[in-house]
């Protein structure tokens, strides 16, 4: 186990796929969030489910944690996890990833910083990323302001990034940085592992 918590964020609305609830999204025969938790549980001692919603929630036998603000966005979901967290640092996910690999995220942890994040081809990665509580007053002074950008927050705590090199040596395809937002990624990420 390391010493850090790890917190889903599943507050989409999942508009492009009709309103469903992404997490529970079905893919080679198990839902998201219990392909999620599969790698995250050998990992974390302490896993939060971060949403405005508990009761999609209510069987995964983890604490739901709501939004200080609701409807800000991802960064009112990262400052609510790292309030909940019992340690200072946090691994935040978003709730619509089906193929997490511990390596990557062993090797986010093994880095110093307010902020590790991936970053691919110039962008960073900012809902596959660890957290230090420190980056609280910033993210809360954020959401105030109104400016909710999460890679902005990023370039403000002076985060540490892992480059495409490091991360491709885990997994060529880098597949564990999918997400799924639409009917095709949805479609695509089912082919994957039934080919």
């Amino acid at each position: 186990m390391v010493a850090a918590a790890a917190a889903i964020l599943c507050g989409g609305r999942g508009e492009r796929l009709g309103g469903v609830v992404k997490p529970h999204l079905e893919i080679g025969g198990s839902r998201i969030l219990d392909r999620a938790l599969a790698v995250l549980r050998p990992l974390f001692d302490d896993i939060a489910i971060v949403s405005d919603d508990a009761a999609p929630y209510a069987d995964a036998g983890l604490p739901v944690v709501a939004d200080e603000q609701p409807g800000l966005g991802p960064l009112g979901g990262i400052a609510a996890a790292l309030a909940w967290s019992p340690h200072p640092r946090v691994f935040v996910v978003a709730g619509d990833m089906p193929f997490l690999d511990a390596r990557a995220i062993e090797l986010l942890l093994t880095r110093p910083g307010a902020a590790v994040a991936p970053r691919v081809g110039g962008h960073a990665e900012p809902l596959h990323a660890v957290y230090h509580r420190d980056c609280l007053p910033f993210i809360r002074a954020r959401l105030r302001s109104g400016d909710v950008k999460t890679a902005a927050l990023l370039d403000e705590v002076g985060a540490q990034y892992v480059g495409e090199d490091a991360l491709r040596e885990l997994d060529r395809e880098l597949r564990f940085l999918t997400n799924v937002n639409t009917p095709s990624d949805l479609q695509n990420a089912t082919a994957s592992v039934s080919s």
